[in-house]
């Protein structure tokens, strides 16, 4: 960071950041499996495989490969502020880009089966204007402009080694279409490839006004227009990896028809969009230490393509729409509230009700084989209370406390994804997956436990003249969770808790501190992601993985500033 007074009214500010973070290995287990996926997990994987929450796992994914995500990211701003007269005017100019790069086990299990990798490029560039109005008066006003472009590539690609689990490669031949053809083994082997590339540019004008009605109430307003154009184009190729079918037979027993895997295509689309949001807020300061305010907004979060869709789909007849695509999601939201200052300034209570509604809800769901379909709930709508209180209950000892209360549910989603248990009864009755729906309108959504609760005391001391204690502890619950979004019972998490501390040693001039941090000193075993394994099919339907938190954990941390 460097920061400089060029003159008396003009200064500049110059961030620069690198980061450069290394993954070695995957936090999945495989939390319950089939009887079929654990013969198969045991006669071809690893023969004491065992299904279970736990911290076991089992040898992953194909030796030459690993497990890892490396991620290189670097940003760099300059913001130049310029006083001109009663006015300031602010420039501030970005650039971001990162460089992502991972391999994953996507069978999560000890087969050698189904592996998925990926390295995505991404630049960014944005640039905004700020002119703001003297401060004080009784009308305060701002206005600017903002302009970004972004540019993203993704290289993708999904192996699938059916030779490798010869059951599942002999019940693919034995299909009545194919069996007289008597392929020979690993001649289905494959990788399906997936390059994406998308441009994006953005921009927009805004304007807010803030009227200081009397010395104690404010009322602020603010509108913008926004665009937001993209273009992408897409790319998928197969790679025959035998070479003992011919390219176009292998492409078909890849396609919708046989495996549902990937097919070859190639497509280019555009989409433009406008949007005008804004903004009210309402502050009164009832009293010296009481600031009540409600306030009113919308907004958006725009449109896109599906950057997986292996399958190459576009225009969809039965459902009437380019299934390549989402449209943009848009939000309308109030919220009121209180900010109190008590006992003359020794705590802090903050409260706030809010309710928002979203229409055009941006999901992805599993399509219970190979991949994610990206697309458009109907509408949901969150509301919610909470609550958060820090007070020094000496100059000393800290104690702060946060509680929630959310609310959050589709409206009306009237065809999402099935969930396993769906599906099966579904094949009962067709004979096939296809079509299968369910009705979600009032069932929650995911990540939003209905209510939530967390403690914290902090003491910190001098022990000389140079040296500071620090002593911290703090106390999470959690109500259950939904983890997927199809509702499949198997993917909550129930209500769980958690305690963390700390104790740190410090120079009292600021100038170094070691601290040893405890985390989930419980042990208690949760998990934050979790899915169906693929290719349900072919053993796997009711076999699923979980994502495990870690267990208690100890860190030793210092810092030293110069």
């Amino acid at each position: 960071m460097l920061d400089w007074d060029a003159t008396q009214n003009l200064n500049f500010l110059l961030k620069a950041e690198y980061n450069r973070n290394d993954v070695d290995g995957r936090q999945q287990v495989i939390s319950r499996a089939s009887p079929t996926a654990t013969a198969l997990y045991q006669g071809f994987g690893d023969p004491g495989f065992k299904a279970g929450f736990d911290y076991e796992q089992y040898d992953l994914n194909f030796e030459e490969r690993g497990l890892f995500d490396d991620t290189d990211s670097s940003v760099v701003q300059l913001t130049a502020e310029w006083a001109l007269g009663e006015h300031t005017l602010r420039s501030i100019t970005a650039y971001t880009e990162y460089e992502f790069t991972n391999e994953l086990d996507t069978d999560y299990s000890p087969l050698r089966f189904l592996n998925r990798g990926r390295t995505e490029e991404f630049e960014q560039f944005s640039q905004e204007l700020l002119w703001s109005s003297p401060t004080g008066g009784f009308v305060e006003y701002l206005a600017g402009a903002y302009y970004q472009t972004e540019e993203l590539s993704n290289d993708r690609h999904t192996l699938v080694i059916f030779s490798n689990v010869p059951p599942i490669e002999s019940q693919i031949f034995s299909n009545p279409a194919l069996a007289p053809l008597n392929l020979p083994s690993t001649s289905i082997d494959g990788d399906g490839k997936n390059q994406f590339e998308q441009d994006t540019d953005s921009w927009s004008v805004f304007t807010e006004f803030t009227w200081n009605l009397t010395d104690a109430l404010r009322l602020t307003t603010g509108i913008r227009y926004s665009e937001d154009d993209k273009d992408a184009k897409k790319v998928g190729t197969l790679d025959n990896l035998s070479g003992l079918l011919d390219d176009g037979f292998f492409g078909f027993l890849w396609g919708p028809a046989a495996l549902n895997l990937a097919t070859a295509h190639e497509y280019e689309k555009s989409r433009s969009e406008d949007h005008t949001t804004g903004n009210v807020n309402l502050q009164w300061d009832a009293t010296d230490e009481i600031m009540l305010y409600a306030n009113w907004a919308n907004g958006y979060k725009a449109g896109g393509f599906d950057e997986d869709n292996s399958l190459g789909r576009e225009f969809d007849e039965t459902l009437g729409r380019d299934v390549s695509t989402f449209e943009d999601e848009e939000v309308d939201s109030w919220e009121v509230g209180a900010k109190i200052i008590l006992m003359e300034g020794r705590g802090r209570l903050n409260m706030a009700y809010f309710q928002s509604d979203y229409e055009d809800v941006q999901v992805s769901t599993f399509d219970g084989n190979a991949g994610f379909v990206v697309g458009n709930a109907a509408e949901t709508e969150v509301e919610g209370f909470e609550a958060d209180i820090e007070f020094a209950v000496t100059d000393a000892l800290i104690v702060n406390a946060a509680a929630a209360w959310l609310d959050a549910s589709y409206k009306s989603f009237a065809d999402a994804a099935c969930n396993e248990d769906q599906f099966q009864e579904h094949i009962a009755e067709t004979g096939g997956r296809a079509g299968c729906v369910q009705d979600l309108s009032g069932a929650p959504l995911q990540f939003a436990p209905d209510y939530t609760f967390n403690l914290g005391v902090r003491y910190d001391t001098a022990i000389s003249d140079s040296l500071d204690l620090g002593l911290g502890v703090d106390y999470l619950w959690s109500d259950d969770v939904v983890v997927a979004n199809d509702l499949d019972k198997e993917l909550i998490q129930d209500s769980y808790d958690k305690w963390n501390a700390r104790i740190s040693l410090a120079a009292s001039d600021g100038s170094w501190v070691v601290a040893l941090i405890g985390k989930n000193l419980g042990d208690e075993k949760t998990f934050t992601w979790g899915n169906d394994v693929p290719l349900a099919n072919f053993g796997f339907s009711k076999t699923y993985f979980k994502q495990i938190d870690p267990p208690q954990t100890f860190e030793l941390t210092a810092r030293y500033n110069f």
